[in-house]
């Protein structure tokens, strides 16, 4: 590579703060609990791992989410000896453009975008249902549709928007602290009563862990780790990225595999190896919650009935924080009108990307009232179709990872371990996505005509990102070669 590359990248990686307009000083900590509430661990805890042991592989189901979080991991190698040799903001859309090239990089811009986006809203149809039913059932208040509430949200998340990334990521270390106590109380109350027939470890037997469905399952595991590369993308509102990011990247992964696989294990020793895909199977939606009561009591049920609240809050913070800077980075290259990529001038923040994204969400929200959509049937389908479209973006940077270590020069061959392990990801998420095609229905709900549309809608939003980049590559070059941050 020349040296007037090198010191072109130099330049960048100087002045990419004041390029891009955002600044913070976010530590290991409030980046790591920034993006593990975007996972929604009280979320996960209350509704998804009841589907995944049931439609997966049931007592096995632990294992299961730990064997996914070494394959995150082995990606995150690989992820950050990239991030760390570009230096610069843009999250997924800045690195596949380096490694894939513009016409694949802004396709993954707009496939990241339409990702989170959908994160945003189904945040939003499940806080609604949430805090409908903590009202009702904890406070004993009046019923009130969860659209209005969903809009109470709305309002609340923008204003937060609106100011520095370090207020917003105080407000989520609250609210995640709070989610990791209930979860630890619970896991701490099941192994010390003993779970329902004695604390056993048939979950870590290869009868167990190879029972089911282990293709669902593993498609379910790695849904679990949904947000763990959005350190990268607050690379500009942290202090000292070069260790911030790597630290906080390794501490989410870990976090959220541990968490997961023992709470995992817990929920299936409270119900008996034995009895709990019969408990699940019979009653999937309360199963969490049930045993919340019976192993930590009342107090601690209605407190998780209200943490569903919060915990699906803090997920739409996040999601709209991480959502506003993918639509601050592509105002800034002039994809997206150049206003939505000027920073606030006193709080440095996306405040107008900010302000655009919730207008969008709001019409979005509107037209899902006005087809009088059934809440419930939203949330999964929206959930799903997220989930769907991460793994997407997960295969693209896994490939554009391995692609640009292996050809850069400047590496000496110190990233070939990390190239080879973002590869071997690369396979792996290649087989998750025929997985997750295969089972659309399986993971969203949707049949027939709804299956074609969603399927449709984000490949569609993909594709428009890289026939955009072509006609820009004809007609407007400068916006062309400013594609991916560079």
């Amino acid at each position: 590579m020349s040296a007037a590359s090198e010191a072109a990248d130099a330049e960048v990686a100087t002045n990419s703060a004041s390029t891009a307009g955002l600044r913070g000083n976010m530590g290991v900590l409030e980046l790591i609990f920034t993006v593990v509430a975007y996972n929604g661990p009280v979320v996960v805890f209350l509704g998804f791992i009841p589907i995944a042991v049931l439609l997966g592989n049931g007592a096995g189901t632990p294992v299961t989410f730990l064997v996914c979080g070494v394959i995150v991991a082995m990606l995150a190698v690989g992820l950050l000896t990239m991030s760390a040799r570009l230096k610069r903001p843009g999250g997924f859309y800045a690195l596949i453009t380096a490694g894939l090239g513009k016409g694949t990089g802004l396709a993954s811009g707009f496939a990241a975008l339409a990702c989170y986006f959908v994160a945003l809203l189904s945040a939003y149809a499940l806080g609604g249902i949430a805090l409908d039913n903590a009202v009702v059932n904890v406070f004993h208040g009046p019923h009130v549709e969860w659209w209005v509430w969903a809009g109470l949200m709305l309002v609340v998340t923008t204003v937060l928007g609106h100011f520095n990334i370090s207020f917003s990521s105080r407000v989520l270390t609250v609210f995640l602290a709070c989610e990791l106590l209930l979860m630890i109380a619970y896991d701490i109350s099941v192994l010390a009563k003993g779970g329902a027939h004695g604390i056993g470890f048939d979950s870590f037997t290869p009868h167990e862990i190879f029972s089911g469905s282990t293709s669902i399952a593993f498609l379910f595991g790695m849904g679990l780790f949904g947000g763990f590369e959005a350190t990268v993308i607050f690379r500009d509102e942290v202090r000292n990225p070069e260790r911030t990011i790597p630290v906080a990247t390794y501490g989410v992964v870990a976090l959220l595999a541990s968490l997961y696989a023992v709470t995992a294990w817990c929920f299936i020793n409270s119900y008996g190896a034995a009895a709990v895909l019969d408990v699940v199977n019979k009653d999937m939606v309360n199963a969490s919650t049930n045993s919340i009561q019976q192993y930590t009591g009342q107090f601690a049920y209605d407190v998780a009935t209200v943490m569903l609240f919060t915990s699906s809050f803090a997920l739409a913070l996040a999601a709209h924080n991480i959502t506003a800077r993918y639509v601050f980075n592509l105002g800034a290259d002039g994809i997206l009108p150049r206003r939505l990529g000027q920073a606030h001038e006193r709080h440095v923040s996306p405040h107008r990307a900010s302000f655009a994204l919730s207008v969008t969400a709001l019409l979005v929200l509107g037209v899902f009232v006005a087809a009088d959509l059934p809440e419930a049937d939203l949330y999964a389908r929206l959930a799903g179709l997220y989930s769907y479209a991460f793994v997407i973006l997960l295969v693209l940077v896994a490939l554009a990872v391995g692609v640009y270590l292996l050809r850069d020069d400047r590496m000496h061959g110190k990233a070939v371990g990390p190239a080879v392990a973002s590869l071997v990801a690369f396979v792996v998420l290649c087989v998750t996505l025929l997985l997750a095609t295969k089972n659309f229905t399986l993971l969203t709900g949707a049949t027939g005509t709804m299956k074609n549309v969603l399927i449709s809608v984000i490949w569609g939003v993909t594709l428009a990102g890289g026939a955009l980049a072509i006609y820009l590559k004809r007609n407007r070059a400068e916006v062309y070669n400013s594609i991916g941050r560079q």
